[in-house]
């Protein structure tokens, strides 16, 4: 009997990193809903304006709550959503 192990590797996203850019992720997601602000894109993520207004101003960190509405509301698959939020693996 043969097992497969797959290697995993866990990334800490750090905001102050230049990778981490949750606001062209905000903006991905107005134009992949075709929103024009971040009124209507709270409006269609079912959150409150002052959320994404915080989380586009780094004050709140993006939530794996927020990340999975993102995915179901834009279907935005969660490999794509943290592509925004880290930078390339060495």
């Amino acid at each position: 009997m043969s097992t497969t192990t797959t290697e995993r590797k866990f990334v800490t996203i750090d905001v102050n990193n230049p990778s981490y850019n949750v606001g062209m992720l905000l903006d991905a997601v107005m134009a992949k809903l075709g929103v024009k602000n971040d009124a209507a894109l709270s409006r269609e993520l079912g959150v409150s304006p002052t959320n994404v207004s915080n989380i586009r101003n780094l004050k709140v960190a993006l939530s794996a709550a927020m990340m999975i509405r993102i995915h179901d509301v834009a279907d935005m698959s969660i490999t794509t959503i943290r592509s925004f939020l880290i930078g390339p693996t060495r």
